[in-house]
């Protein structure tokens, strides 16, 4: 019996060993890039919050006909990159983050589906964090898979390693601008509940510290800087007017329009970090 447990673990060990030295290998996510598919699931994490908050906003402006678009386009998006991520996958811990993903999206998009009202408003706002925490899983099993093909070269497998790290923070930007608004919407009167508000507050600060450390990034260059620079003008005059944000200060149409102009310029930040070469 112990022999054939000692068997059987020398099989594993080796069937990993080849993995890895496949991934050293070949350095790349199936056909993907490492850095692109940490673009791209961290993508995915920022759809699942804008289909939600196009939802809640949709409560109170349904004849917004290009806002169903875009709930429609979102939807779209999201299923088709999953099959890419899932595609690609090698390892099997990234395909079991992914199954999860995709078991979620079945009953998430039934809410997103339906025609806008109040009881899947309050379960898209009860399940939204759930959909995310499941995203978010799939973009550190990416990076945790990137490992195994660094540099044979410590120094330059460590930098590798930390601008994935940059890719991430600065993708997850994106989510959290569009997490602004959902919570935005959630916290209006007749949605709100005892958490609402303190998630709302949590985003607002995440970004704001986020946004920090992209500043101080070493992998920045004269592009990104041009670019963080931008998005911090804006930022800046969020913050110098907090009290909307709290206070229900804006029109919807405002906040929505805020929050996916925050969302482009962290994602041009983050596909400018994508590009930078680690040598």
């Amino acid at each position: 019996m112990r022999k054939d447990l000692t068997k059987i673990a020398l099989v594993c060990t080796f069937f990993l060993a080849t993995q890895l030295t496949t991934y050293a290998q070949n350095k790349k996510y199936g056909s993907l890039s490492f850095n692109k598919a940490v673009n791209i699931s961290g993508k995915q994490r920022m759809l699942t919050q804008r289909m939600g908050k196009i939802y809640l906003y949709l409560l109170d402006n349904p004849n917004d006909f290009k806002a169903q678009k875009n709930l429609k386009i979102t939807k779209i998006i999201f299923e088709k990159q999953i099959s890419i991520l899932d595609k690609n996958a090698s390892l099997l811990i990234t395909k079991n983050k992914l199954a999860e993903v995709k078991d979620t999206w079945e009953k998430y998009k039934k809410f997103i589906e339906s025609t806008p009202n109040k009881k899947d408003a309050e379960k898209i706002i009860n399940t939204n964090s759930t959909i995310l925490k499941y995203a978010n899983n799939v973009v550190n099993a990416i990076i945790l898979e990137s490992k195994g093909g660094s540099s044979d070269d410590s120094y330059v497998a460590e930098e590798d390693s930390e601008l994935k790290q940059i890719i991430n923070k600065a993708g997850r930007q994106r989510m959290l601008s569009q997490r602004l608004a959902l919570y935005y919407f959630a916290n209006k009167p007749d949605l709100k509940n005892k958490k609402t508000e303190s998630v709302l507050r949590n985003v607002y600060s995440e970004l704001d510290n986020a946004l920090n450390d992209l500043l101080v990034s070493s992998f920045n260059n004269d592009r990104i800087d041009e670019a963080l620079g931008d998005v911090t003008v804006l930022w800046e005059s969020v913050k110098e007017n907090n009290d909307k944000l709290f206070k229900q200060g804006y029109q919807d149409q405002e906040i929505y329009k805020l929050s996916n102009t925050l969302t482009k310029l962290f994602n041009k930040i983050t596909n400018l970090y994508e590009k930078v070469k680690v040598e």
